[in-house]
């Protein structure tokens, strides 16, 4: 688990600017952002479909974030005695940048909104147009997009809670059978905890 931490905050340390040669010389007044920046990286849980997700969030100003979440989720279908009759098995994996503006309070401790980009890819059960599983597997890549609005509230000793609603929109590539193209709209619904520092 700490190697995943670790490797979720080196990446969003990576979104941030790479600005050392701008750091160079005597900083101006409010201009010290990248010394004591914040850093939050936490665990969404599922309130929408998507499954679980590793948040990070990087302090870019007072009122200005940038954000990355890798995302996974999956269902063992036919492979679970439990649940004999359940949807084709898959798994999902993908990854989701984004910005967050800060309208209330400062950066990790207020409401805010912001876009995010959302890639995914997927692998799923073949299955004929009767639903019947036909052997070998479907790889697809889903490319969309989500407009967000959420509150994030700093506790003590950075326990942070975020949470987020808004509507999103995912193009999936044609299948057999189907339309050339589709267009899902739905809506984003998560629950976010984790730490900042």
């Amino acid at each position: 688990m700490h190697g995943v931490v670790g490797v979720m905050t080196a990446l969003v340390m990576a979104a941030a600017p790479a600005g050392e040669g701008a750091a160079e010389g005597a900083p101006e007044e409010g201009d010290s952002w990248h010394e004591s920046a914040r850093v939050f990286v936490g665990v969404a849980v599922p309130l929408a479909p998507g499954g679980f997700a590793l948040e990070g969030e990087r302090e870019l100003d007072d009122r200005f974030t940038a954000t990355l979440g890798l995302r996974g989720s999956f269902d063992l279908g036919g492979w679970s005695r439990v649940f004999d009759d359940s949807s084709p098995a898959y798994l999902r994996l993908g990854v989701e940048p984004g910005v967050r503006f800060y309208v209330t309070g400062s950066a990790l401790d207020g409401m805010w909104f912001g876009p995010r980009l959302e890639l995914m890819h997927s692998w799923q059960d073949a299955r004929d147009s009767e639903g019947s599983a036909v052997g070998g597997s479907r790889r697809d890549w889903d490319l969309g997009g989500a407009l967000l609005t959420g509150y994030s509230v700093r506790l003590g000793e950075g326990f942070t809670v975020q949470g987020a609603l808004g509507v999103g929109a995912l193009y999936r590539p044609p299948h057999s059978g189907s339309s050339p193209w589709s267009v899902t709209v739905g809506y984003r619904a998560e629950l976010c905890l984790g730490w900042s520092f």
